[in-house]
């Protein structure tokens, strides 16, 4: 690989913890914090809310270590599978479910989560409800048949994607496939959310800069009519961050209903 050539999610560990620190822990930028863990929180909690998402099993397939979108989902979702494709973040992962004294701290968002819901008071119930509802965490592979193999997963009512879509996909065309591999893993009329960024560049963790996919809003509309989806909602959201850190022009959130198998 060129050393001016950025890393690639699927290819290049990195350190979950300071992925963490840097973007969505207790002690990140408050421009970070408001627009990757406040804007995700907010719009699923809107989107529960609204009633369009039904059903009891979800399958989360999102960046990193992270847990905290999940929190307003296990109300209603009392079957979840995580998958993970970073060995390393499957471990940090697991570390929190298993409770272990160096498993990150989510609380923060637990408590804007229970703020959310009218009940600021219940927030350190919060994480445990979501650990209850978390039946497995799983390693995950999009260029295998099965890509939890030896495993075999039944279709979900909903699938949530929080920014790794981007990340692991290198073209507009790896990101069909990965949408259409999504697919797979979905009821016809179960619901697809994804998060994400448009006209991004990159990230950066530990100092190294990592790849993520610069593509718009009328693409990204296309990519999800190409895959049998209807949206139902999208939101977008212009981002205040200028650093070099992390560049990207807006978050987006989506929810999609898929209407035929592919």
């Amino acid at each position: 690989m060129d050393p001016s050539s950025p890393k690639y999610y699927l290819e290049d560990n990195f350190d979950p913890n300071d992925l963490y620190d840097i973007y969505v822990g207790a002690t990140a930028d408050k421009k970070h914090m408001d627009e990757l863990l406040l804007f995700p929180l907010k719009v699923i909690f809107s989107e529960v809310k609204s009633g369009r998402i039904k059903g009891s099993t979800l399958i989360d397939i999102s960046f990193g270590p992270f847990i905290f979108h999940l929190l307003p989902l296990c109300k209603y979702f009392k079957d979840i599978t995580v998958l993970e494709f970073n060995e390393p973040c499957l471990k940090v992962l697991q570390k929190w479910l298993n409770k272990d004294e160096d498993a990150l701290d989510w609380s923060h968002a637990a408590k804007i989560a229970a703020e959310l819901e009218g009940n600021s008071e219940n927030w350190v119930e919060k994480e445990e409800d979501l650990r209850r509802c978390i039946k497995t965490i799983l390693p995950c592979d999009f260029n295998k048949q099965n890509p939890t193999d030896p495993v075999v997963l039944a279709k979900a009512d909903c699938v949530i994607n929080l920014y790794v879509l981007g990340k692991i996909s290198k073209d507009s065309d790896s990101y069909r496939q990965n949408l259409k591999i999504m697919s797979s893993m979905l009821k016809l009329g179960g619901r697809l959310l994804l998060i994400g960024a448009f006209k991004a560049s990159h990230y950066k963790v530990s100092g190294e800069k990592y790849h993520v996919l610069n593509f718009n809003e009328e693409e990204l509309r296309t990519m999800l009519k190409d895959c049998g989806f209807n949206i139902e909602r999208m939101e977008v959201m212009e981002s205040k961050i200028r650093s070099d850190v992390i560049y990207y022009h807006q978050m987006f959130y989506v929810c999609a209903v898929k209407i035929k198998e592919l």
